[in-house]
């Protein structure tokens, strides 16, 4: 295809430069809870209070996400990302310009409304720009990206806070996406999608037959788009999954502590381990798909290998070091599943509706985040912990399910042969 460019370093230009502002916005995102015992004395608040912002963020972000999926779908994805980029760096860099609460609350209704760009516009790019034989990989580098970035945020914050203080670090933080704003729009025709060229095509009234496919949709039919049985199913996954898998890292922790008496250390070591497995699983996965395609063996090699270890730490008293073993292990094996998960989204997306699909299937991780912590909470006070482990594995178990039903509700051969050739 003569807009996809096949070359290794086009590749690496499009993955540095999406990659890094994902890494960028998952530093946004957790910008602020390191930073929660001094805020509490500066602002004289609770942490009830604080945690509200990242309640108002993640509602901002659900409201806009789906309506500015529409909006790459038709105008292109660089521009929103630059713009989404800007205004969530400006939105940050301002906390340190303010002593009201109510400030804060506006502050992060604006940057979480920003942060929806990032995935639709992310995927846009890609899935326009990188070769399809590269696509696995190039999504489990994105999603590590990501990863990093939730890893960094802690660090930066509080390092950044202890040299200059907690203000001085927001702004530092604000500067940082206005550079990198900057950069994305000096390196424009890289990132250069579908959506994009149409619009350059129809502005000079000319245009290839690779620019004049993939005409936009009607909102009526895009809408009846993301209600249709594949989305709906692949929706599904992303709730159910989050919902799983965010439990244990949330709550994999507590749950060791009191199952099995676990010191606090050897604990968050444990977590740490099942982070890292995560993120080999990811690459892993990636390569896998690109070369066998993205396939329900795939998939469900990975769920139930991911489930029985996680239903193994949940019911026998293991040593420490396996604990960590296992655990590490079945981030990994669940983490493989990832860029299936995403190829499989992409085979099942019309051409010209990848943001607004993408777009509309991480509200579905906001769901998950939302309904996540009570489940799993309830489950602790329940004096219950193993429950949680078992929990987990049973929600995977149901997320695998939705996969076997994409397989009833459309054809799949187009995904199980993406990636091999």
């Amino acid at each position: 295809m003569a807009s996809i460019g096949a070359g290794t370093g086009h590749t690496i230009r499009v993955l540095s430069l999406v990659g890094t502002t994902h890494f960028m916005s998952h530093v946004y995102y957790l910008a602020l809870p390191p930073l929660f015992p001094l805020l509490v004395k500066d602002f004289d608040t609770s942490y009830t209070a604080l945690g509200f912002l990242l309640t108002v963020f993640a509602v901002a972000t659900s409201l806009v996400a789906t309506p500015i999926g529409f909006v790459i779908d038709r105008f292109g994805g660089r521009r929103v990302l630059i713009y989404g980029l800007t205004l969530q760096a400006v939105a940050t860099g301002a906390v340190a310009f303010t002593s009201s609460y109510w400030a804060l609350v506006v502050l992060f209704a604006i940057a979480g409304a920003a942060f929806s760009v990032y995935h639709p516009a992310d995927y846009a790019i890609m899935s326009s720009t990188i070769d399809r034989s590269r696509l696995g990989r190039a999504f489990s580098v994105h999603a590590v990206a990501g990863n990093l970035g939730s890893a960094a945020a802690p660090l930066m914050m509080v390092g950044m806070a202890a040299l200059w203080g907690w203000r001085s670090g927001f702004i530092a933080l604000g500067a940082l996406g206005l550079l990198l704003a900057l950069i994305l729009w000096s390196q424009g025709s890289v990132l250069e999608d579908d959506a994009e060229r149409r619009q350059t095509a129809k502005k000079g009234g000319t245009g290839s037959a690779d620019t004049q496919t993939g005409q936009p949709e009607t909102v009526r039919a895009g809408l009846m788009l993301l209600l249709s049985a594949p989305v709906m199913l692949c929706f599904l996954f992303y709730v159910i999954s989050h919902i799983g898998f965010g439990g244990l890292r949330i709550f994999a922790v507590s749950a060791l502590v009191a199952m099995y008496d676990t010191p606090l250390a050897a604990a968050n070591g444990a977590l740490t381990g099942y982070l890292i497995g995560s993120a080999c699983g990811i690459i892993a996965g990636g390569i896998v798909a690109d070369k066998f395609g993205a396939r329900m063996t795939t998939a469900a090699f990975g769920m139930i290998a991911g489930a029985g270890l996680i239903v193994l730490i949940g019911t026998v008293s293991l040593p420490m070091v396996l604990i960590i073993a296992t655990l590490s292990a079945a981030g990994f094996m669940r983490a493989t599943v990832q860029a299936t998960r995403d190829l499989i989204v992409l085979s099942v997306t019309p051409k010209g509706s990848t943001g607004k699909v993408f777009a509309f299937l991480y509200n579905g991780t906001m769901i998950g985040a939302a309904i996540m912590p009570l489940l799993f909470g309830w489950v602790m006070d329940s004096g219950r912990p193993e429950g949680v482990f078992w929990l987990t594995a049973a929600f995977m178990m149901v997320a695998l399910a939705t996969f076997f039903g994409l397989r009833r509700a459309v054809p799949l051969e187009a995904a199980e042969n993406s990636g091999s050739g």
